[in-house]
């Protein structure tokens, strides 16, 4: 009933702590809504990307105020899907950093007359793009607020913040996914965050396995604490490496 509805709101709106300063907002393939970071330092609070929409951002703002972090001050994109950015409206006041390629899809973005009708006819008739255009139009409740804010710094190859005694590196990678897909590194908290990087493009099928598992075994060279995919559980390193060997038999089917 209405308490179980209830607390299930409240387990999702909740951050789970990896380490001292890094939390993650978990994701829900069901809603796509991808699993959210977030660096908690004393000058301020880091995003890594930030939702597919105000109702995703709006829970991680909630769940920021459950551990008293202080305002966001930066959004840092892994790429530029709609699941990862349509949230950072809901920031006004943070500075969004993306890689340039990222920046020119955001631009783009910004510039379409987002509402539920415009989706629904952007999706024409292909049932996949149906389903997924009412998920987005699910995402964001209001599309008279809504807008696609795009990144304030950009860059081509890295980015470094330093803020609060922490150290975050913004990486170039591109991939199958994506081109302008980007991983984000954090010390001292030693977490990697991979965004879609993991996964190839389309449907599994279509995916290239020998170079998934390249990319793979270059994430693994982190010697990362924590992996954090964007539509997957946290993984530490052991579970990571065995990923590797998932995709190694996924390959030789």
């Amino acid at each position: 009933g209405g308490y179980d509805w209830l607390m299930s709101e409240i387990a999702a709106a909740t951050l789970s702590r990896l380490t001292e300063h890094v939390y993650v907002l978990p994701g829900d393939g069901g809603q796509v809504r991808p699993w959210l970071g977030v660096v908690v330092t004393p000058a301020g609070t880091v995003l890594i990307d930030s939702g597919n929409g105000p109702a995703q951002a709006a829970d991680l703002q909630r769940a920021l105020d459950q551990v008293q972090a202080p305002p966001v001050t930066h959004i840092l994109l892994t790429h530029h899907h709609w699941d990862h950015v349509f949230g950072n409206c809901v920031f006004p006041q943070a500075t969004v950093v993306a890689h340039e390629l990222t920046q020119y899809h955001l631009q783009v973005m910004a510039g379409e007359p987002w509402s539920s009708a415009y989706i629904r006819e952007k999706a024409g008739d292909s049932p996949v793009r149906r389903a997924l255009g009412e998920l987005m139009i699910q995402a964001v409740p209001d599309w008279t607020t809504f807008r696609v804010v795009p990144a304030g710094i950009t860059f081509t190859d890295t980015f470094r913040l330093n803020l609060g005694g922490t150290q975050i590196l913004m990486e170039h990678v591109g991939g199958q996914h994506e081109p302008d897909q980007c991983l984000i590194h954090t010390r001292p908290d030693n977490v990697l965050f991979l965004g879609d990087a993991t996964y190839g493009r389309g449907r599994r099928e279509q995916w290239d396995y020998a170079d998934l598992i390249a990319a793979h075994e270059r994430f693994m060279a982190y010697e990362a604490a924590f992996y954090v995919e964007g539509h997957r559980n946290v993984a530490d390193a052991a579970r990571f490496r065995a990923r590797i060997t998932q995709l190694h038999n996924l390959a030789g089917r």
